[in-house]
């Protein structure tokens, strides 16, 4: 299956994608996809997510739940933002500051596209965005 900006909210409220979750699976994985997707990034360039693929939606600290759950309308953002992590995507090619940044972006764009119904939902959207890119080095170094 293949997902654009153009299709994706069209995919997800229709049941073509399907993302279980199974929380706890572990500390790292709360959910684990149940389908292949391919998806059209922003700059064109097609990637394949495989089926059983697990992560953990948005790496938020337990006690700011309340504010910033790990999950909601932006998931599909962060399963592509934990794909790139997971994956290194790009790293070889562009270096891994680039490839870092370009992941952060992008979880940004599919998160405005998901997630963007209030000013509050955009909100959100960026202060994630501003954590990611402050706090996700680590993460992607490790």
């Amino acid at each position: 299956m293949l997902l654009s900006k153009e299709n994706i909210i069209e995919k997800l409220t229709n049941n073509s994608v399907v993302i279980n979750a199974a929380y706890p699976m572990s500390k790292k994985a709360h959910f684990v996809l149940l389908t292949d997707i391919d998806v059209i990034l922003s700059d064109g360039e097609i990637i394949n997510i495989p089926k059983g693929f697990t992560f953990d939606g948005s790496s938020v600290p337990r006690f700011l739940w309340w504010a910033f759950p790990s999950y909601g309308d932006f998931l599909f953002a962060a399963l592509l933002h934990d794909w790139f992590y997971v994956t290194r995507h790009r790293s070889s090619a562009i270096g891994t500051k680039e490839a870092r940044k370009f992941a952060d972006k992008e979880m940004f764009i599919w998160s405005n596209i998901l997630n963007n119904r209030t000013f509050g939902k955009r909100v959100d959207n960026y202060i994630r965005y501003v954590v990611v890119k402050a706090l996700g080095r680590k993460q992607y170094l490790n």
